[in-house]
């Protein structure tokens, strides 16, 4: 019986799942297209064409596990708070997602072992991710505004990144994060500073 010849999402989805696999399994640094390949069932060739080195690859299929665990990209997501609070607290867990998974995932000393031309598509990822983040925060302050809350003006990006950057530092430099830092960093830090700013 011959195989059905998979393409398009199908066949890039099995890569993804594949790629996944073999991090959990063997790390990071060790992952390589043969072995991806093997798992998804396709050739090298088709990785090949697709990615420079499985370390894209690798930063691809993780980038597809986030967007999968969140339902969506962030600045794609239906918000569905009915206060800027409730808003908030939809954003910054669906952002801690992405980071645990990103986590997870990088464990093996990505950053400090990886290489120029890797660290060039790390930094490639962080700064869409910090686009993302921009355009997520500002639809959740568009809500508050429609709704009354606040008066919706040009914020400093040091000030829109803040919540984001914060959940960096507790998850990937302290190594932990419960649900009530979350409301702590949103009713002492986030709703002070936004109305201050706003209004």
């Amino acid at each position: 019986m011959v195989n059905k010849r998979r393409r398009g999402t199908e066949l890039e989805t099995a890569i993804y799942q594949a790629t996944l696999e073999a991090l959990e399994k063997e790390g990071f640094l060790k992952l390589n297209f043969g072995h991806v390949s093997e798992l998804a069932g396709t050739s090298k060739s088709v990785l090949y064409r697709r990615w420079d080195t499985p370390f894209e690859l690798a930063v691809a299929a993780i980038k597809y596990k986030i967007k999968t665990e969140n339902s969506g990209q962030m600045d794609e997501i239906v918000w569905q708070g009915h206060s800027l609070k409730e808003d908030l607290e939809q954003l910054l867990n669906r952002f801690i997602v992405s980071i645990r998974t990103f986590d997870v995932y990088s464990t093996g000393g990505i950053m400090i072992e990886s290489s120029q031309q890797q660290q060039n598509v790390l930094k490639k990822v962080l700064d869409e991710g910090i686009e993302i983040d921009i355009r997520a925060i500002e639809q959740i302050l568009q809500r508050g505004q429609a709704r009354g809350e606040i008066k919706y003006v040009n914020l400093k990006e040091e000030i829109k990144l803040l919540p984001f950057d914060w959940i960096r530092y507790q998850i990937l430099i302290r190594g932990s994060l419960e649900q009530k830092d979350v409301q702590i960093i949103i009713e002492d830090v986030l709703l002070p500073t936004y109305l201050s700013a706003l209004n």
